[in-house]
């Protein structure tokens, strides 16, 4: 039969597809030209359609578009799974799928054709951090549990916001979730509906809530402790025929209870053997079985309703092995859909445990991203892009073509272990050879890699560890001790000296090419810088956090100027996290906080600026780096839509415009 698609369910469109409608549809609305090009004027509305929060120069109203077209390195969601947290089914069938890094809901056939999504990140209503729990009411209604802001959300089916209830804190009817840190580090809280209330596991209060369906009269149904009846961090939970199942992880067991809390029968102690668990995430129930994701045993366990053990599956040996596992749902027919964070998909079991299809693209396929903080453009015309998420802190490289195809992956900064913190980067930066420099801020030192990820060398001294030539796993090249208190910005001049944004030092510490220390630049005059650029005639820009400014220096430290301040005026700055240079001088600056790029010109006058919060093109959500290539494209990172968004024609080209 023919569905109808509410607004916020758009057909899949192919990515490559898609990137050349948006790239035509851009050049059509806008009629855009570089700040030095021509291109015919529209009007207000036109433009604001075109270039959202597009301003002209002195922060006045903008008469054409900063850039000419705009497309993607990556893309937000359309079926992308970024570690698959959350599953829940919709009364025609349909699969809601919400994880940790994309800030959305998306909904799948129950075949797994991506159908549509809401959702973007922030504290806002209708906004969400990394979800940890979805439950489904029968008349539709959607909850949602946004563990990043200690909160539940209830949307209609088609992602209208209706109502949200809780605030982080201890009293009853607040939250403390905690908000996950990666793959390895979940966020906490589990959520089910039924028998007229919404159960809410709040995990790190370890105790689960009784709220109505509108959020009121909270009432406890079970408190902290290891006695049958009391919880240790639950998670997932499902109320069936008057039982409340629990997932209650801290205590490796699984309970059932009344819906007042008393208990009826328990399983579980840790262990891999038939009812032994390794903390257990969620449970889920269909006719007799009760199906619980047991999370590092890696496999799903099969226990009757009185919850004794029945078998245990793990997909081993097939393609549906399973791996951290998060959460668990079952359809009518009695098919089990599996959150497999560890592969980023949605398997699907039959009753016999299995394995019968899987789908969602993985958010580390090659040319996604999870969370990228860094971007940095090559001097023959090839893209870095830098990104952490828990422990995994991946590095790749695009091909300088105009489709920015995947290249490669560097992991682990190159091999070498230095330090007692994993590698982290928050900035890069190509030197002329084409090499790099890349930050790890915890470690205290900026890393140098050949672009086949071949460890060249560091600056800094990194904590707990001393940096040396060879040291710790380091596959030649040599070190320099320069005493770095977690740089998180880096640019490499033309002469191949390196300037690093020491943000804990309050200076630009320089470099040589080979790493031999030239001294520190901004000593008394930065707080808190976060990143760094230098200009073709040599003069250094800050990007100044504590003070939300941008500082101009001299080759010999003198400030040679500085604006902005604190605020959203135009000219102003939330958090001013990345900054570059064109050829023609012109500053570029993310503005974090305030979710735009600004336009200077060497002296702070604001030539233009475009971008606001959302996740359509131009939109932003988070810029944390900014950068610019030669053939005159400005490249941000936008860190919270999962995506580095290039803007054509934006700059100045290497040679003039």
């Amino acid at each position: 039969m023919n569905r109808r698609y509410t607004p916020w369910q758009t057909r899949a469109t192919p990515p490559a597809l898609a990137t050349a409608l948006l790239a035509v549809l851009v050049l059509a609305m806008g009629g855009c030209a570089s700040g030095g090009g021509g291109g015919a004027s529209r009007t207000p509305a036109a433009l604001a359609r075109a270039c959202p929060g597009a301003l002209g120069p002195g922060g006045g109203a903008a008469s054409r578009c900063p850039y000419s077209a705009v497309s993607f390195i990556g893309r937000r969601g359309e079926g992308v799974l970024r570690c698959p947290e959350a599953l829940a089914f919709a009364p025609d069938g349909d699969l809601y799928v919400a994880d940790q890094f994309s800030h959305l809901v998306q909904r799948f056939s129950p075949g797994g054709r991506f159908l549509g999504q809401w959702g973007s990140y922030g504290a806002g209503p209708g906004q969400m951090g990394a979800v940890d729990g979805l439950a489904v009411a029968p008349d539709g209604e959607v909850y949602v549990l946004d563990a990043t802001h200690d909160r539940i959300e209830r949307f209609s089916s088609a992602g209208r916001l209706l109502g949200e209830w809780g605030s982080p804190g201890r009293a009853l009817g607040q939250f403390d979730f905690g908000p996950g840190f990666g793959p390895d580090k979940p966020p906490g809280g589990g959520i089910a509906v039924g028998a007229g209330g919404v159960y809410v596991a709040d995990s790190a209060n370890n105790r689960i809530v009784r709220f109505d369906l509108d959020g009121s009269h909270p009432v406890l149904v079970a408190g902290p402790g290891g006695a049958p009846g009391q919880v240790s961090s639950p998670r997932g939970m499902a109320v069936t025929d008057g039982v409340l199942y629990v997932a209650d992880e801290g205590n490796h067991r699984v309970q059932a209870l009344t819906l007042a809390g008393r208990p009826i029968y328990a399983e579980g102690t840790f262990g891999k053997g038939p009812g032994e668990f390794v903390n257990p995430f969620g449970v889920a129930v269909h006719g007799a079985r009760v199906y619980v994701v047991d999370d590092n045993n890696n496999r799903i366990a099969v226990l009757t309703r009185a919850l004794r053990p029945l078998g245990e599956w793990d997909g081993a040996g097939t393609a549906y092995a399973l791996s951290y596992i998060r959460a668990a749902a079952v359809d009518r027919a009695g098919e089990l859909y599996v959150a497999d964070t560890g592969h980023e998909r949605i398997v699907v079991f039959d009753g016999a445990g299995h394995g019968l299809r899987a789908f969602g693209t993985p958010g580390t396929t090659p040319g996604q991203l999870i969370a990228p903080l860094a971007v940095a453009a090559g001097p023959s015309g090839g893209v870095l892009v830098a990104e952490t998420y828990g422990s995994r802190s991946p590095v790749y490289l695009f091909d300088p073509g105009p489709r920015r195809r995947y290249g490669s992956r560097i992991e682990r900064g190159g091999g070498a272990i230095i330090g007692s913190h994993w590698f982290g980067p928050s900035a890069a930066a190509f030197a002329p050879d084409g090499s790099i420099w890349i930050t790890d801020p915890l470690n205290g030192i900026v890393r140098h890699l050949a672009t086949d990820g071949r460890f060249l060398g560091a600056v800094g001294a990194a904590t707990g560890a001393t940096v040396a030539a060879g040291a710790q796993g380091a596959v030649g090249g040599r070190a320099a001790q320069a005493g770095l208190l977690l740089p998180e910005g880096v640019a490499v001049a033309r002469s191949g000296e390196v300037y690093v944004a020491d943000t804990g030092g309050n200076r630009i510490a320089r470099f040589a090419a080979d790493g031999r220390p030239l001294g520190a630049l901004g000593v008394g005059l930065l707080v808190r810088p976060l990143a760094v650029a230098v200009a073709g005639n040599g003069d250094v820009y800050v990007a100044d956090g504590g003070d939300e400014r941008v500082v101009k220096l001299g080759l010999g430290g003198a400030r040679l100027a500085a604006w902005g301040g604190p605020g959203t005026a135009a000219g102003r700055f939330g958090e001013p996290a990345g900054i570059a240079v064109d050829a023609a001088g012109h500053v570029f600056v993310a503005d974090r906080r305030d979710d735009r790029i600004q336009e200077f010109d060497g002296g702070g006058r604001l030539l233009a600026a475009w971008g606001s919060g959302g996740t359509g093109a131009g939109q932003l959500s988070g810029p944390s780096a900014v950068a610019v290539d030669c053939r005159g494209d400005v490249l941000v990172a936008d860190t919270e839509n999962n995506r580095v968004q290039v803007f054509a024609n934006a700059a100045a080209r290497c040679g003039g415009r």
